[in-house]
């Protein structure tokens, strides 16, 4: 954790600060320029795949981008919404720190960033997409061949539960939650560009949160599921898959 972003966040949720580092984390770590190179990061998910017997590569694809985004967006999005802070988190300017499965499980930031005023909801946002999520999602689909979208909505579910979970303890009247809201709310930038992280997740009239796009782990023999999936039930030619897996607890 970096000392200067904990008084930022109430005690309860300081946790989701410890994935972020500082230079003076000995720990070895590889520039994000670096990983997300055609070669390396074909690499990174082969070696992640091996958590799997019979992985199938979309599905490891599609994990693995989880617990990317869910190390880098959720400190990202909570200390932007609730302390207008913006943290150097460009693909030029960080360094990941991979487990010895080669997911990530942190991010060695150049500095602990700085405060921000954010007049709207796009400009509090862009930095986020276009600096770091933009070329990851790039480089992830490029390697996997999974869908563009898919990977733009793994990214849009972790945000949005994040926006939720300040929503709570900040109330929907705060300003960061009304520009989260909003940003997510829409379909398009001011300059007509399609917002990949609109709407990502719909509730139903009882409650049940869903995501509009699945994100393909059902391909991934034993894995169920996810706790948002919007398919009610295994498609058929993934139900006699009966490989085991042994792997970390994922995000869903």
């Amino acid at each position: 954790m970096i000392p200067a972003l904990a008084s930022l966040l109430p005690a309860k949720l300081a946790g989701i600060l410890d994935p972020l580092v500082l230079a003076d984390d000995p720990r070895p770590a590889i520039s994000a320029r670096k990983l997300f190179d055609q070669t390396r990061i074909t690499e990174c998910l082969a070696a992640f795949g091996r958590n799997y017997e019979e992985p199938d590569t979309q599905a490891v694809a599609t994990q693995w981008s989880k617990w990317h985004f869910s190390i880098v967006l959720t400190p990202v999005v909570a200390l932007n919404i609730a302390a207008d802070w913006l943290l150097p988190i460009d693909i030029d300017q960080v360094e990941v720190l991979l487990s010895p499965d080669s997911r990530t499980m942190g991010l060695r930031l150049p500095d602990p960033g700085r405060e921000a005023r954010f007049k709207s909801a796009d400009q509090r946002f862009a930095w986020i997409v276009d600096s770091h999520l933009a070329p990851v999602v790039s480089a992830l689909s490029q390697a996997s061949k999974l869908p563009i979208k898919v990977l733009w909505s793994n990214a849009g579910n972790v945000a949005e539960s994040v926006v939720a979970e300040c929503a709570t303890w900040l109330g929907e009247g705060h300003g960061g939650v009304r520009h989260a809201r909003s940003f997510l709310a829409s379909r398009a930038w001011p300059d007509g560009r399609r917002n990949e992280l609109f709407e990502p997740i719909r509730y139903s009239e009882a409650g049940a949160r869903r995501r509009r796009i699945c994100c393909l782990r059902y391909r991934m023999d034993s894995l169920p599921l996810c706790k948002s999936c919007p398919l009610d039930r295994v498609p058929q030619r993934a139900v006699n898959r009966s490989s085991v897996q042994a792997h970390p607890e994922i995000p869903s």
